[in-house]
């Protein structure tokens, strides 16, 4: 019998896979669990709108009940600091400690990272783009938001020279703030490079 040949798609659906299991193979570092690496990762990148339990449930496609239970143990092992929401008083918002950021300087997944650098610049965008794209249909058909940078975000407006402002939270952005992750991003992934800064 003749061997079936597999779908380009299911060949990237399997890579993307394969991939992330490398980036979990050595997660145990510290006794992290990869749940806990993630929440580390998310709250290093997350904006601060989304710097919440329901946001990093979303980002890790998990329920808003575990992803409490990891962010409580990492407040507990003195990874995260809880804050009381300024924007209205009921919410509670997480930040890095020192402990974390000296965590994170030995993340495994870092060298994930590394292996990236065998693309060249041009390969790296397309395979950015690309995985963009196939998170937006996976957003799209799960009826979950997808999380995205400022950069690529219909609510943006203005530029470098007026500054830059989230139309959504109505709050200035600073161009640091830009490049962090945000899971309010609206049709994040649907084009198919990053916009111009200044839109």
């Amino acid at each position: 019998m003749p061997r079936q040949k597999l779908s380009t798609e299911r060949r990237v659906a399997e890579l993307a896979l394969q991939l992330g299991r490398a980036a979990y193979g050595e997660s145990t570092a510290a006794s992290l669990t990869p749940a806990q690496w993630m929440a580390l990762r998310f709250f290093a990148r997350a904006n601060r709108f989304s710097r919440t339990v329901s946001a990093f449930a979303e980002f890790h496609s998990t329920t808003r009940g575990t992803a409490s239970q990891t962010v409580k143990s990492l407040v507990e092992r003195g990874f995260l600091t809880r804050i009381r929401s300024t924007r209205d008083g009921r919410s509670a918002t997480f930040n890095l400690t020192d402990k974390a950021r000296r965590q994170l300087a030995r993340d495994p997944f870092e060298a994930v990272v590394r292996a990236a650098t065998t693309l060249s610049p041009s390969q790296r965008d397309r395979t950015a783009s690309g995985l963009r794209l196939i998170l937006r249909k996976l957003s799209v058909d799960r009826e979950r938001p997808a999380p995205g940078i400022c950069t690529l975000c219909g609510h943006l407006a203005g530029g470098s020279d007026t500054g830059f402002t989230c139309r959504l939270m109505h709050e200035p952005l600073t161009a640091a703030e830009l490049e962090q992750l945000c899971v309010h991003c609206k049709d994040c992934g649907a084009a198919g490079r990053d916009r111009p800064a200044g839109r």
